[in-house]
């Protein structure tokens, strides 16, 4: 059983609901609500649902060590910030880490930082013209909503959309999609972890944003996080060589250097995947196999291969939405496929999800094949063996 503590600054109405969906479930339950706030309308909320609630002081909460006690005598495991508004302190951070989400009413990065919250948001999204909004979902660091993104849901902004009809529609995709998520991460998925390496490797690619960067793997060598840090950093660096490979002034013989190292990071890419395979083989070798099984037309790893080129897109289609100098026209299409992108994420991951679940209830079964790539293979490619 995983024990949620939600912290609340307001009426609470997205607390209610993610009680309300986790209150039949066997392995998660809501076991405490705190606020900053002895008025806010969230302690009725939980006291309706049987859920007990406490408040804090600032100084006790910039502390840490009052609230941290109350979270240890209800055995709390994991923390949502829903409407929460101050900054969560250092100590919290350290004490639950990678344990603390927050759900933010706009595509991060854009309309997040201090002040931004609430109707707010709303109303600079109104302003701004956008075309697009949404939720962001994100662990939660020492910054205000800078917290590395878990999910991210869009919904459109009509010309005659006031910021309380954006609010509307931002509050469905809350209702509908933050219990989710949370389940998801607490029910250990494998997709939700996996887009999390992905999106990490991805940003500190692009701190440096050069192909001869030094990967600086994060995660102990050996664990399944490394090699899919290293999947993601290998796809990023393949995705710029295509890019530089495609100048039209490039000179042949730079042209042809690149070609080759492209080659060479194909197969490195082959191998991390079947190596990931592998992991997954191991993971559910004492599965009992169905006899009625059925064998899936793509392995899990090629799936999470697609995961991690997803994150690299939707990336740079961001980017391409943020590009300064662009066209009205570009960031409106970048836009409508930024959305689309985004769905296809959500869609593999449960598809991926799904299919792991298959393989470790029995339903399917799986095998992993090596990719026998021949151009490299100086026995197998003719070019090369015809030289001997």
């Amino acid at each position: 059983m995983k024990n949620i503590a939600i912290f609340g600054s307001g009426s609470g109405t997205n607390a209610e609901n993610i009680i309300n969906c986790f209150s039949k479930s066997d392995s998660i339950r809501v076991v405490v609500v705190l606020s900053n706030r002895a008025d806010a309308g969230i302690h009725a909320r939980a006291e309706n649902l049987g859920v007990p609630s406490f408040s804090f002081s600032f100084a006790e909460f910039k502390e840490g060590i009052p609230v941290l006690k109350k979270l240890s005598e209800y055995h709390v495991d994991f923390i949502v910030l829903a409407g929460f508004l101050p900054l969560v302190s250092p100590v919290m951070i350290d004490a639950f880490p990678d344990s603390i989400i927050n759900i933010h009413p706009a595509l991060l990065p854009k309309f997040g930082g201090k002040g931004m919250y609430g109707i707010h948001v709303h109303k600079a999204v109104v302003a701004a013209k956008e075309t697009q909004t949404g939720i962001s979902i994100h662990y939660v660091n020492e910054r205000y909503d800078e917290g590395t993104v878990i999910f991210q849901a869009v919904c459109p902004v009509l010309p005659e959309d006031t910021a309380e009809d954006v609010e509307k529609k931002v509050h469905a995709l809350e209702y509908e999609f933050y219990p989710k998520v949370i389940g998801q991460l607490l029910s250990e998925k494998y997709s939700v972890l996996m887009s999390t390496v992905f999106e990490r490797a991805t940003r500190d690619y692009h701190k440096a944003d050069d192909v001869d960067a030094s990967v600086q793997n994060p995660y102990a060598e050996g664990e399944i996080m490394y090699h899919l840090y290293l999947k993601n950093w290998i796809d990023a660096v393949q995705w710029h060589l295509e890019d530089i490979i495609r100048d039209p002034d490039i000179e042949p013989a730079e042209a042809l250097v690149i070609k080759r190292r492209i080659d060479k990071s194909n197969q490195e890419r082959t191998d991390l995947v079947e190596l990931i395979d592998r992991f997954f083989l191991d993971q559910y070798k004492d599965a009992v196999v169905l006899p009625d099984a059925t064998f899936n037309t793509e392995s899990p790893a090629w799936a999470v291969d697609r995961l991690s080129i997803l994150v690299l897109k939707i990336y740079h289609m961001q980017r391409e939405v943020e590009r300064t100098g662009a066209s009205e026209s570009h960031i409106e299409n970048c836009k409508r496929k930024l959305g689309i992108l985004l769905e296809q994420k959500t869609d593999l991951s449960v598809a991926l999800d799904q299919l792991l679940a298959d393989i470790r209830a029995g339903r399917k079964y799986m095998k992993v094949y090596k990719q026998m790539k021949m151009y490299n293979d100086s026995s197998l490619n003719p070019v090369l063996y015809g030289r001997k």
